[in-house]
């Protein structure tokens, strides 16, 4: 198992964001574009360091890939919510059968500018709570 921490930004914000997917390629663009968003971050490749890294810091946000290579997405989010977490998940997924539930799910491939709009509506509600 490859375990692969990444704190990207050195700025601490109260918006921090974990981003989960065990595709390479898939997990450098994310970081490509949370750092063009000035977003503050952290990388896992898998539920094992996903659940690590939740247990050291309140996200704000996770981005979750659904199928990782040692557990479900959905699996690794029930554990991190049954903490107390209070994280807001968006599920990135080509399971086209998650897109009629009541998770927020970006059906993969997404437009980037879609997710950049979810992250600003909930940097918004934060700032007005």
């Amino acid at each position: 198992m490859e375990f692969w921490y990444m704190n990207t930004s050195p700025k601490h914000s109260d918006f921090k964001v974990l981003i989960v997917d065990d595709n390479p390629l898939n997990l450098k663009l994310l970081s490509v574009f949370a750092k063009k968003w000035n977003l503050d971050f952290d990388l896992s490749t898998n539920g094992t360091e996903a659940l690590l890294l939740a247990e050291k810091t309140n996200y704000e946000l996770i981005l979750m890939d659904v199928q990782l290579p040692d557990m479900c997405g959905i699996e690794v989010v029930e554990m991190i919510k049954s903490t107390g977490s209070q994280s807001h998940v968006i599920y990135l997924t080509g399971m086209d059968s998650m897109k009629n539930t009541d998770m927020d799910v970006l059906l993969k491939p997404y437009d980037p500018m879609v997710l950049k709009e979810k992250i600003n509506m909930l940097k918004l509600k934060k700032m007005a709570a």
